[in-house]
């Protein structure tokens, strides 16, 4: 998201609070913005890729050796308002390639990758592309954080023919090119298995509250379908600005509405302040707060003001599978134990996924590796059984699960809801 009314020393506070032990830079901060009226460029690109064939035979792949590193360029906004998420993805993003490159890289040779960042700034995101195009002649690009970047990069890569994931949650719409798979979940796969299960566990009275941009105001909309079906009453909506410091008014709004539901996207620092205001002022925990403001990352700062809350999640640590005890110790001991960013996670195992299409294409040919992701497979952390990106949203099948927030910052499973069915619609 672009935090363009937050105070440059609320944001470095919330940035310090949500630091894990032995780290230098803190975890998550944003969400996701769009912007429509976004610089469209991009045109002189159309001819920097020439498409050179098809993807290769089932024999060809598994015999596919290829003569030098398969090269990614991988932005994020690693300084400013947005960098905690950006590091977080980036951590998520290099201990991935490293597990890659020692189990042997990508068709016998390792990944190569090139790193800069966009200070969550549009024209500067478009500015990396380009260079990672024309001049480092990458094979793919990996990031970012805000929708107002990735819409850039999406036309950039689809001119230049450049395949383009973005590791980011939250998508409620895909991309109108070519080009792009979108890796995190999306805000059918949050709001779909949540609305039903607090409103039948709770009331159907519900109170919602989200930070005013387009990414909350979108994954409202999209819990407001679900609550339609449930028969689930409104009782209000609350907007605040990016950077708000007091909640007094919100929280005292609420408390008089007397909701059994909160349905909260009040996001990144914001998020922090608004329940630590909320358990200060008698709301928390007595009251039932969910929603995208409990994400994991977020635990630490939030302490035991949302213990016993519950949330709707693709990744907890509480999964049990091999896999995913193996990267925990591995995240851990690079980067020291504390809460797991989501957006970690899935920077982590989209390395699984360019190995895989990389291997099914046969080739480094950037088309028939793009088109090699659709319906493509891989193994990873949040599964003994493979997930499934679906050919035409260019979004992972994920399993859902509905967890308990335990002390200490564990998301502890009660509910497996297995996929949820979407209404991602292209948006130009």
């Amino acid at each position: 998201m672009v935090l363009e009314n937050s105070k440059e020393g609320n944001v470095k506070k919330d940035q310090e609070l949500l630091l894990p032990p032995n780290s230098s830079s803190s975890q998550h901060l944003s969400r996701r913005s769009f912007n429509q009226g976004v610089v469209r460029i991009g045109a002189g690109l159309a001819a920097a890729s020439a498409f050179g064939g098809l993807a290769a035979t089932g024999a060809q792949a598994a015999s596919f050796k290829a003569s030098r590193s398969y090269k990614i360029g991988f932005l994020a906004p690693l300084t400013g308002p947005v960098a905690p998420e950006g590091v977080a993805m980036q951590r998520g993003f290099n201990l991935g390639v490293e597990t890659i490159n020692a189990a042997g890289g990508i068709a016998g040779h390792k990944i190569e990758v090139v790193t800069q960042d966009t200070q969550a700034v549009p024209a500067v995101a478009g500015t990396v592309v380009k260079k990672f195009i024309q001049e480092e002649k990458v094979d793919m690009i990996v990031g970012t954080i805000t929708n107002d970047e990735e819409v850039v990069a999406s036309r950039l890569c689809a001119a230049a023919g450049v395949p383009v994931i973005f590791p980011e949650h939250g998508f409620w719409h895909s991309f109108c090119d070519a080009t792009t798979v979108m890796m995190g979940e999306n805000s059918f796969d949050l709001n779909g298995p949540l609305v039903p299960f607090v409103a039948e566990k709770f009331g159907k009275k519900f109170f919602l509250i989200g930070s005013d941009f387009s990414y909350p105001h979108a994954y409202l909309t999209v819990a407001k379908n679900y609550m339609k079906q449930a028969g689930v009453t409104v009782l209000d909506e609350i907007y605040a600005p990016l950077g708000t410091a007091d909640w007094s008014s919100s929280i005292a709004k609420i408390k008089s509405a007397k909701p059994d539901v909160i349905y909260s996207c009040v996001v990144g620092g914001d998020a922090i302040a608004f329940v630590k205001q909320a358990k200060s002022l008698g709301l928390l925990p007595g009251a039932h707060l969910t929603g995208d403001t409990l994400q994991a990352e977020f635990y630490p700062a939030m302490g035991d003001a949302i213990d016993g809350q519950y949330a709707c999640v693709r990744y907890t640590e509480d999964l049990q599978n091999a896999a995913n005890k193996k990267f925990i110790a591995a995240y851990n001991k690079k980067y020291g134990k504390g809460t797991i960013p989501l957006v970690a996670t899935t920077a982590y195992y989209t390395l699984d996924f360019v190995k895989a299409a990389v291997e099914k294409a046969g080739t480094y040919d950037r088309k028939a590796v793009f088109n090699a992701f659709k319906g493509l497979e891989a193994k990873t952390i949040l599964s003994d059984k493979p997930i499934k990106i679906d050919p035409t949203t260019m979004n992972p099948n994920y399993p859902m699960y509905i967890t308990q927030i335990q002390k200490g910052g564990l998301y502890k499973i009660v509910k497996e809801v297995g996929f949820v069915k979407n209404d991602l619609k292209c948006e130009a």
